[in-house]
């Protein structure tokens, strides 16, 4: 341990020292900052875009699809992962206006036709406001593929049989007066969207596994 790091952790033991001070914070935090993730995947540094696909219509409103979308796609320009993201919509227009029942388009073929070379592939398996009990839990699941458009080929995961990286996202209670008018209810599907959207972009990025000062040492 450097003579630096030491300073530090005394002077932060002093600090929660002060009288009337409630909160244990382990040492180790101190030291070495809290535990993270690291990034499960490198994306290429080329345009990319966020295709959100729910077949099976889990999802109330079109529009949920590209909040999802965005989310994911404002993070990984924020962290300056990708030089370019073209916008969800985009995809989505694509994907409307090109496929049908008869004749699905691939999803390098979405990527191609909005100009994108990578295409974040989400799949919904899951959106839900609540839990079967009826407890007001909001949760979701999505499966995350990348694809290279422009040699159409899979990036991540590289093996062709695996459906897709899981990736949850799981709220905390809401408040049950929500339920009670659409309005309330959209406001729950928007916040867990943006949630889900969120836990995505964590896969391309390291990232702390909680945030500061939740599930951080004990409360007396």
């Amino acid at each position: 341990m450097t003579a630096t790091r030491i300073q530090g952790l005394l002077l932060a033991l002093a600090m929660l020292a002060v009288e009337g001070c409630n909160i244990v914070v382990p040492a180790a935090y101190i030291i070495e900052g809290p535990p993270s993730n690291e990034a499960q995947y490198t994306l290429p540094d080329r345009k990319v875009v966020v295709f959100v696909d729910d077949r099976k219509n889990l999802l109330s409103r079109t529009q949920l699809r590209t909040v999802i979308g965005d989310k994911v796609a404002s993070d990984l320009l924020a962290q300056e992962l990708v030089p370019e993201a073209i916008a969800s919509r985009d995809a989505l227009a694509v994907a409307r206006r090109d496929e049908s029942a008869g004749k699905p388009i691939s999803t390098s073929e979405i990527g191609e036709k909005v100009g994108a070379e990578v295409v974040v592939y989400v799949r919904i398996m899951s959106f839900n406001l609540a839990e079967p009990g009826g407890n007001p839990l909001p949760n979701a699941m999505a499966r995350v593929r990348v694809i290279d458009a422009t040699n159409r080929q899979r990036l991540f995961p590289t093996d062709v049989e695996d459906p897709g990286v899981e990736v949850t996202s799981d709220m905390r209670e809401v408040s049950l007066d929500l339920y009670n008018s659409t309005t309330g209810k959209r406001s729950v599907e928007e916040q867990l969207a943006t949630n889900l959207g969120d836990r995505i972009g964590k896969l391309f990025y390291k990232h702390e596994k909680s945030e500061l000062g939740k599930g951080v040492g004990i409360r007396k």
